[in-house]
């Protein structure tokens, strides 16, 4: 199942792999998709920073060193069952944070907002809310590998209807290399089965690179 969704990211990514690594490209890609957006971009904004926030407070000593853990995540996000309205791949980005528990499993919580441009006119605004349960394995000093398995809301807001929320689950996987004082970058995977069919009958796929504090 991962590898089919890397092969169908591969294939129908709006910019190629070796693009992405242009800054310029990349960065004529992302605008679009993030900041010329109609108002519910607005709001899902302002959840974001309101996010952001409660995710740097996590950071301050009264809650306990090494404990608590943020960050922000930025990538492709496709839908993966894209058929019948021909929703484009958009740049996701977003916040997370989480609980260490022990040295191999937290509790991590995410939000991670997006846009996505359909037939004709149309767009499909998609924010998820996720929680669950994560076990981390050292592999050296320079890599940690994880899964992830959870729940999640996601809130659909088409612009030709009515917004929508529906449950669904997740199943993630992904490496982070720890830098100096406790900067850490990497890579996360998930696919997520949403369990209605309404508005938009389809699995979704994200890809995100973090930035953790």
């Amino acid at each position: 199942m991962i590898g089919h969704a890397f092969q169908m990211f591969y294939n129908h990514c709006p910019i190629h792999p070796s693009e992405a690594l242009d800054l310029r490209v990349f960065a004529d890609y992302v605008k679009p998709h993030i900041f010329h957006r109609r108002p519910t971009m607005r709001k899902q904004a302002i959840v974001l920073g309101v996010f952001i926030l409660f995710s740097l407070a996590l950071q301050t000593p009264v809650h306990g060193a090494n404990n608590w853990y943020a960050g922000l995540q930025l990538g492709p996000e496709f839908l993966a069952n894209n058929t019948e309205d021909n929703w484009d791949n958009t740049i996701a980005f977003g916040v997370y944070g989480g609980y260490r528990l022990d040295r191999q499993l937290s509790l991590e919580g995410s939000l991670t907002t997006a846009s996505h441009d359909g037939r004709g006119d149309s767009d499909l605004a998609i924010t998820s809310l996720l929680f669950g349960p994560r076990l981390t394995a050292p592999v050296n000093r320079n890599l940690n590998l994880y899964g992830d398995v959870g729940l999640g809301i996601y809130f659909l807001d088409p612009d030709y209807g009515n917004s929508h929320s529906e449950g669904g689950l997740y199943l993630g996987a992904g490496m982070e290399f720890p830098l100096q004082q406790g900067i850490k970058i990497g890579m996360d995977f998930k696919y997520h089965v949403l369990f209605d069919n309404h508005p938009v009958d389809s699995d979704l796929v994200t890809i995100l690179f973090r930035l953790g504090f």
